[in-house]
């Protein structure tokens, strides 16, 4: 009686182990979608941002130290765009241009908080400190 048990859920497992096999063998990668291409007309370094963000809120204290020249865009809710005041500053095609670039960005994108430009080079989310402080202060 003992064999006949073991013997069952023997051929169970690898009836279960067949089926997931199997369900893995026909699993297939799709395409990788080209990534989109920025055209943003400024050297600033462009950050998108989200009020109640955590990870925003935690890019804060490097932007006070940054080296390079930014302006922070605000998304807001209903997705319309504040601006702080260095954003003032800017001449006007390259303000039109940063707001072309954000909206077509967050279209092609997802809306993904923070998200740094720099250089038309784009990174979404909290990149890693050496890789941040290489876009605020190089």
């Amino acid at each position: 009686m003992l064999i006949v048990i073991i013997i069952s859920s023997l051929i169970v497992t690898f009836i279960l182990l067949y089926l997931i096999k199997s369900k893995f063998d026909n699993f297939k990668i799709k395409s990788i979608p080209v990534p989109f291409k920025l055209n943003i007309k400024s050297d600033k370094v462009i950050v998108l941002s989200k009020i109640g963000c955590p990870w925003c809120d935690k890019l804060g204290p490097y932007l006070d130290t940054a080296k390079n020249e930014y302006t922070k865009v605000i998304v807001n809710d209903d997705n319309t765009f504040k601006f702080d005041e260095k954003f003032s500053e800017l001449k006007e095609d390259e303000r039109e241009s940063i707001i072309k670039g954000a909206r077509d960005l967050l279209a092609n994108t997802g809306y993904f908080f923070p998200t740094i430009v720099r250089n038309n080079e784009y990174f979404i989310g909290f990149p890693e400190e050496e890789i941040l402080n290489k876009i605020l202060n190089e």
